[in-house]
């Protein structure tokens, strides 16, 4: 723009100059329709330039108020986006340290940058899952974006109802790009909607590209077998191929133990006695034992004893097995032997138990509390 009016100015001084150089005095004259304008040069030159100043004046003047319309507008808009990212910067900070009522205060009340929209719906659905709103949980979880679903899939399987991501879950899982995790929540979601019908063709997938540790199997076949008839565990468990089974027999044993079929697995449990890498899981195994009469094994953990009365392992077996035959107050020494500050809580309902039928209340109660 100015660089046109300089051209302009430039051409009316020319042609202001030319008749002082010729001498010639010099006339304009315009004629459009029925409207003419004549002057001398002069004259038309000084009009010329007048209007290219006015012209060039308005032509700031313009300017500065877009100018100032754009910063005010600019700097509106920029303090409102800097709060929604304030906002979202505590939630998460927040949600790091657990505190999920700071979590509601940040989100609630306040909005965010677009694109964390759906970040600020899971956060809020976390912190209702952390305060037992189940309810208002779901009531998040179903507001975010479909494209972005699975990635809440650990929120939908704590609030219990995970059928709404089973479908997409199910796709990805079964791409020949799945990954691990994806492999992991799928099979949490069948187990936690009971499809295992499904389940069970999903299996060997897993165990081919090695999904699990022994532990994760332990709790996934723990689900399976809990589900199940207890005259049906069993014949559950050899139906399973043979390298599913390995990884099958601790939940396999500890569900039978604890659904009162002791006797019918004594044999397994006695041959983990006479593996000192196997005691651990013997323990695990047994801590969960209900009624039954298990003489020969315990029988065998005794014997095992006399050669390593020490063993914690064994000691907490023998005194969980005491409890399901209805001997407390062998079980309650025991247990004044074996429990300590690292497995009081694992086993801390056994002795109670113990402790409560052997007339040792007092025990009992320090262990509740």
């Amino acid at each position: 723009m100015i660089g046109l009016i300089i051209l302009i100015v430039a051409i009316v001084a020319v042609i202001a100059i030319t008749p002082f150089a010729l001498d010639e005095k010099g006339y304009v004259l315009i004629s459009f329709n029925n409207t003419t304008i004549e002057g001398t040069i002069v004259s038309f030159c000084i009009m010329a330039i007048v209007t290219a100043i006015v012209l060039y004046l308005t032509y700031k003047l313009i300017r500065y108020f877009l100018s100032i319309y754009h910063n005010t507008k600019h700097g509106f808009f920029a303090r409102s986006q800097e709060r929604k990212q304030v906002a979202i910067e505590q939630a998460l900070w927040s949600a790091i340290n657990d505190d999920y009522e700071h979590v509601e205060q940040a989100l609630s009340g306040n909005s965010v940058p677009d694109k964390f929209d759906d970040i600020r719906l899971a956060l809020l659905a976390k912190a209702a899952l952390a305060n037992n709103q189940t309810d208002k949980a779901l009531e998040r979880l179903f507001e975010i974006s479909p494209e972005h679903q699975l990635k809440v899939a650990k929120l939908w399987l704590a609030s219990g109802d995970s059928s709404a991501i089973e479908s997409q879950m199910r796709v990805s899982a079964e791409s020949k790009k799945a990954t691990a995790l994806e492999l992991k929540l799928y099979t949490e979601v069948l187990v936690q909607q009971q499809h295992f019908s499904a389940l069970e063709e999903f299996l060997p997938r897993l165990l081919r590209q090695k999904v699990f540790s022994s532990e994760q199997w332990t709790r996934v076949f723990s689900a399976y077998f809990s589900a199940q008839p207890v005259d049906k565990i069993t014949s559950k468990y050899k139906q399973l191929p043979k390298k599913l089974q390995a990884y099958a027999h601790t939940a396999y044993l500890a569900i039978m133990t604890s659904a009162g079929q002791l006797i019918e697995v004594e044999g397994d449990l006695i041959k983990m006695v006479k593996h000192n890498d196997q005691h651990e899981q013997l323990a695990f195994i047994l801590n969960g034992a209900t009624n039954g009469n298990a003489i020969k094994l315990q029988t065998s953990i005794q014997e095992r004893l006399k050669k390593d009365d020490n063993n914690n392992a064994l000691l907490l077996g023998l005194a969980c097995l005491a409890n399901a035959q209805g001997d407390y107050d062998l079980a309650a020494r025991v247990f004044d032997k074996a429990l300590n500050p690292e497995n009081k809580k694992q086993f801390s309902q056994q002795a109670a138990l113990s402790y409560k039928n052997s007339a040792q209340a007092e025990k009992a109660l320090v262990l509740y509390q």
